[in-house]
């Protein structure tokens, strides 16, 4: 009888210690994610052919993220993501200090609260594709908010980083890659 309490114990306690195994794991891979370049099968192709509505213009597609220019920064974001916040200021330098091409990808937000962030906070963004299901971002395999990812003039990924973006970041990552770009272009 004691035999059996304990395998009904056993059963009753596994599925939990299971869960939250389960749990655990998920925190640990989704952090482990954030802040670092991210693999993505983009890099080296151009993002998903897409029609989508602007956030404050009429209908945007892949053109907006093919420039004279020699790179865009594609920065996936949402009102509703602290985060994307706290990286919003670095974003608002690189637009004037470095004169950056950013184009907004707006993910599964309410257009309303990200043009009241907008209007608060500044708009470094030349356009905004507003994606409030996250289709197109669903195509792109964005994991969280934000991502950014390095496009050249034609739109063709170069790289994907999750995370906030800030000085430390755009000077250990981006910079490097970029200038590791122009002069293989000069050559």
């Amino acid at each position: 009888m004691r035999n059996n309490r304990l395998n009904l114990s056993f059963k009753l306690i596994l599925p939990s210690l299971l869960g939250l195994a389960f749990v655990v794991s998920m925190m640990f891979a989704l952090t482990s994610q954030e802040g670092q370049i991210t693999p993505s099968a983009l890099v080296g192709k151009s993002i998903p052919s897409f029609t989508a509505s602007g956030l404050n213009t009429g209908l945007l597609d892949n053109s907006v993220l093919q420039t004279d220019q020699q790179f865009t920064l594609l920065n996936v974001w949402a009102s509703w993501c602290a985060v994307c916040q706290s990286e919003h200021s670095f974003l608002m330098k690189l637009a004037v200090r470095d004169n950056l091409r950013i184009v907004g990808l707006n993910y599964r937000d309410d257009r309303g609260d990200a043009r009241k962030v907008l209007s608060a906070l500044g708009n470094p963004y030349v356009a905004n594709i507003f994606d409030p299901d996250g289709k197109l971002a669903l195509d792109m395999g964005v994991i969280s908010t934000p991502e950014t990812y390095l496009l050249d003039s034609q739109g063709i990924v170069l790289f994907r980083y999750s995370g906030a973006l800030d000085e430390q970041v755009w000077q250990h990552y981006f910079k490097p890659f970029i200038q590791l770009l122009l002069n293989k272009q000069s050559h």
